[in-house]
């Protein structure tokens, strides 16, 4: 089962790898992170929601040793900085193991 998943992993960068190419050469793009981090979510392979949900649990990661471990103020500020709801945030840091728990 194993190799499946290696050939479905292979192939897929094939096409991703040919696909970003051909969209730089196209608009006359120079192919580099940014680009193919663009080109990612245009093509939505990169959901909204994973997005957000990355960005909130690295914030969070960054600013609450900086809020005295104080949940509720970093939520808060995420909240502010992001325009989402605290309860939104709250979801999102509920399912993550890396939460500090003091």
């Amino acid at each position: 089962m194993e190799g499946y998943r290696k050939y479905m992993i292979d192939r897929f960068q094939e096409h991703l790898q040919r696909n970003f190419k051909e969209h730089c050469e196209r608009h006359g793009i120079v192919p580099n992170e940014n680009q193919l981090l663009t080109f990612l979510i245009d093509q939505n392979l990169i959901s909204t929601t994973n997005i957000q949900k990355y960005t909130v649990v690295q914030e969070f990661e960054k600013i609450y040793p900086a809020r005295s471990h104080q949940k509720t103020q970093a939520v808060n500020a995420l909240a502010n900085l992001f325009s989402i709801s605290e309860r939104t945030v709250w979801s999102i840091l509920k399912h993550i193991k890396r939460i500090h728990k003091k």
